[in-house]
């Protein structure tokens, strides 16, 4: 199913950057990843953090649930059991995220939340910044987090809010996981 899910997210994003009429290089240039990451992106070969995914969207002009498979609802409330929720666990990616969109639709949000969890021993520290606020709340595990030049020691229960367009990123030893609930604005 994470395979499935890795599937239709990287064709949504080669679809996004066609509709478009956008070059790989296009893309580069707009979001400052390299072209061959966004290849990498686009064949399913990596399963992208959320700050390349926040780019991507930036970029694209949609908002990141643009990349999920989902139905457009009109409602002013959406319920989403974790039962339909999907999960999306990256083949070959340096930053070995799992993540999971919260709120299905791809109608336009101010806010996205989504669940990650980070496993350490498989995970590469790398700082990100993209457009808009984010705040996490850690759920299970512990972790540093990293904004700016600012080191925070995470715990359950804990929770950050700061300015995603300063670098960020969590920072796991090797036999340390986190679980926690991100929430951020794409303005």
């Amino acid at each position: 199913m994470s395979d499935l899910t890795l599937q239709r997210l990287s064709k949504r994003v080669r679809e996004l950057r066609s509709e478009m009429g956008m070059t790989l290089q296009d893309v580069a240039h707009l979001t400052g990843l390299s072209k061959a990451l966004i290849s990498k992106v686009e064949n399913g070969v990596v399963s992208p953090p959320i700050a390349t995914l926040a780019k991507l969207a930036e970029a694209f002009e949609v908002p990141i649930g643009e990349f999920f498979e989902s139905k457009d609802g009109t409602d002013n409330a959406v319920f989403f059991p974790k039962s339909k929720r999907k999960r999306v666990q990256g083949r070959l990616s340096q930053h070995a995220y799992n993540y999971e969109l919260l709120v299905p639709s791809r109608k336009r949000r101010d806010m996205q939340p989504m669940l990650i969890t980070v496993d350490g021993k498989n995970y590469k520290f790398k700082l990100m910044d993209h457009a808009g606020e984010q705040f996490i709340y850690l759920l299970e595990g512990e972790m540093s987090y990293v904004v700016g030049d600012q080191q925070y020691e995470m715990t359950p229960g804990d929770s950050l809010y700061f300015n995603a367009r300063i670098l960020h990123g969590p920072k796991l030893r090797r036999g340390q996981k986190a679980k926690y609930i991100v929430v951020f604005s794409e303005r």
